[in-house]
């Protein structure tokens, strides 16, 4: 039996955004053949990818993230627009954008996450955020280079819908050959009321 676990803290994306997210990969894949598209459900926001934690602290990282998401009150968030990492000309992972009129609460919220995981000696694999869904990854075939970025600028103003922030969720990532499985550690509702006034 494996000693560690595979772990990131993600945000879920419910329905009907993730159904829409789904229809939005089938209408991208004709597009995008290189693309290995991402099967794994739920798709989601990840705020910390911690790659192997060792099975006896997984406890101690899910109550530290959970004592610090549960003071933040729920807000929404909006999917809107296509992107690539590192670039729409260059692309490797190709994604949907995450926005809001206030992306201040999900900042805060990630920032809090990280130092909850850090404190238990988890820091994340890397220090920057852009708000994403990853929805594929292009397949490694060298020689075939593909330009996005007439498509990235079609599908600008396309969105899957808003969505409520209500929990952040520890997963356990299970690598298999279709690609990982995602397995809840622990669930942490969002309490607090503080961003519930503006809505």
């Amino acid at each position: 039996m494996r000693e560690t676990t595979r772990t990131f803290i993600a945000i879920p994306i419910p329905d009907p955004a993730g159904s829409q997210l789904v229809r939005w990969q089938q209408a991208l894949a004709p597009e995008i053949p290189d693309c290995r598209w991402v099967e794994s459900q739920p798709l989601h926001i990840t705020l910390a990818f911690l790659g192997d934690v060792p099975n006896r602290d997984l406890n101690e990282l899910c109550l530290s993230v959970a004592a610090a998401a549960g003071p933040f009150g729920r807000f929404e968030l909006r999917v809107e627009g296509l992107g690539a990492f590192p670039s729409a000309a260059r692309p490797r992972v190709v994604w949907a954008g995450i926005t809001a009129d206030d992306l201040e609460p999900l900042t805060a919220l990630r920032e809090a996450v990280v130092r909850a995981a850090t404190q238990v000696g988890y820091r994340p694999d890397d220090p920057r955020f852009h708000p994403h869904v990853t929805l594929g990854r292009m397949k490694s075939e060298r020689g075939r280079p593909c330009d996005l970025t007439g498509l990235v600028r079609r599908e600008q103003a396309r969105s899957a819908g808003t969505f409520p922030v209500v929990e952040v969720v520890t997963y356990a990532s299970t690598l298999q050959p279709r690609g990982p499985s995602y397995a809840p550690l622990n669930r942490a509702g969002l309490k607090g009321k503080k961003s519930e006034a503006s809505h």
